[in-house]
């Protein structure tokens, strides 16, 4: 989870690690929308409160609160981070406030690095998808919506997860899909589980079209939405069309 352990419950972790490898991109998205408060949290230094840390995990309507509750402290921290910080209270006493805060969050950004350190190697032999779940919330203009799509076919392989799509437009306005597909030895590891001969591709399904994210805006950048992404949900519905179809509903 990148350090975001650190700032949830063990029965939180557990809870957002099973949906994220259901397979079930309702799930997905689910757990994803849960980590993107969760973030907010971390950089504010806000560790679980004891509400949270009662939820029992197992029982479906505690652990549903639990997440009610990340979201709401999310929400807060969203606000925190908006306001700057400023408030009435004199310099002396911001000081006696935040410099425990301070430690706090210093010794859980030294926490975070160690785990990623050990995590590395892990990482190197079994290598996660380039195009990882993610839950963005991006506003619509009148003058234009930050993010283009464009029409593409997913090929029903596990490589094709560790695909780098890049679209480029031309100064005539052609615009043409690149994919490179990643060669590494955990790549190639992974993808051979599901291939009936070596150095194969891992055919676990048909062709079927897909919406991918054609450019981005500092806004959807900002929120880590990167070109090639696939769109699976809008306003919390699966989504299944076309580009024009999505820019529709936006």
């Amino acid at each position: 989870m990148n350090g975001l352990e650190f700032f949830m419950t063990d029965s939180e972790q557990r809870f957002v690690t099973s949906y994220l490898v259901s397979g079930d991109a309702s799930k997905l998205a689910a757990a994803t929308e849960m980590l993107h408060y969760v973030s907010a949290l971390s950089r504010q230094g806000i560790t679980p409160n004891s509400k949270r840390s009662k939820s029992f995990y197992g029982n479906t309507n505690s652990m549903m609160g639990s997440i009610r509750e990340v979201i709401r402290e999310g929400n807060e921290a969203r606000r925190m981070e908006q306001e700057g910080g400023a408030g009435t209270n004199s310099a002396g006493v911001l000081a006696e406030m935040f410099v425990p805060l301070a430690k706090e969050k210093r010794r859980n950004r030294e926490q975070m690095n160690l785990e990623l350190k050990k995590q590395f190697e892990y990482m190197s032999k079994f290598p996660l998808p380039l195009r990882m779940p993610k839950y963005a919330e991006l506003t619509a203009h009148k003058r234009g919506f930050s993010l283009t799509f464009r029409d593409d076919t997913w090929d029903g392989t596990v490589l094709d997860a560790f695909c780098k799509i890049s679209v480029t437009k031309s100064l005539l306005g052609h615009v043409s899909v690149k994919k490179q597909h990643g060669q590494s030895r955990g790549i190639r590891s992974i993808v051979d589980v599901g291939s009936s001969k070596p150095n194969g591709r891992g055919q676990i399904d048909t062709s079927r079209p897909r919406v991918i994210v054609a450019s981005i805006s500092a806004e959807g950048g900002q929120q880590g939405i990167m070109i090639g992404d696939v769109v699976s949900h809008i306003n919390g519905s699966q989504f299944y069309g076309s580009a024009r179809g999505l820019l529709e509903k936006i």
